[in-house]
């Protein structure tokens, strides 16, 4: 389990974030031991998100598996099928841009650009 409570103004903020790139979000509050904060849809999308922030600046070669290593451990031990997609919205505390981190079983993808939702990463290379 990670550690200090849950970021609720940063949830709150990434509930917004989702509302602009045209997904609805249904809160997990039935199950509080999942790590998951809320799960996002739309037509042809749905994911898991889980919300953290960092207290320092995020260089540009830190390793996400060292970074965030007990969460990523709880994101990917949930009990949902293999296909569901997991994501970690990532940001500082100076920060006001999410950074989508991508989930897989043995690797973390940042996404930099995703037309769908025109998402754009200022921080991806």
């Amino acid at each position: 389990m990670t550690r200090g409570p849950k970021p609720t103004a940063a949830i709150r903020d990434a509930k917004k974030f989702a509302e602009r790139m045209g997904y609805r979000w249904q809160e997990n509050t039935d199950n509080s031991e999942l790590a998951y904060d809320f799960i996002v849809f739309k037509d042809k999308y749905a994911m898991l998100v889980k919300v953290r922030v960092v207290r320092n600046h995020i260089n540009p070669d830190t390793l996400y598996e060292d970074l965030l290593e007990d969460d990523l451990r709880e994101v990917r031990a949930m009990p949902f099928p293999p296909w569901m997609p997991r994501e970690i919205w990532l940001r500082t505390q100076h920060e006001r841009t999410f950074r989508r981190l991508r989930i897989y079983d043995v690797a973390v993808g940042e996404i930099g650009f995703f037309d769908p939702d025109e998402y754009v990463n200022p921080h991806a290379r």
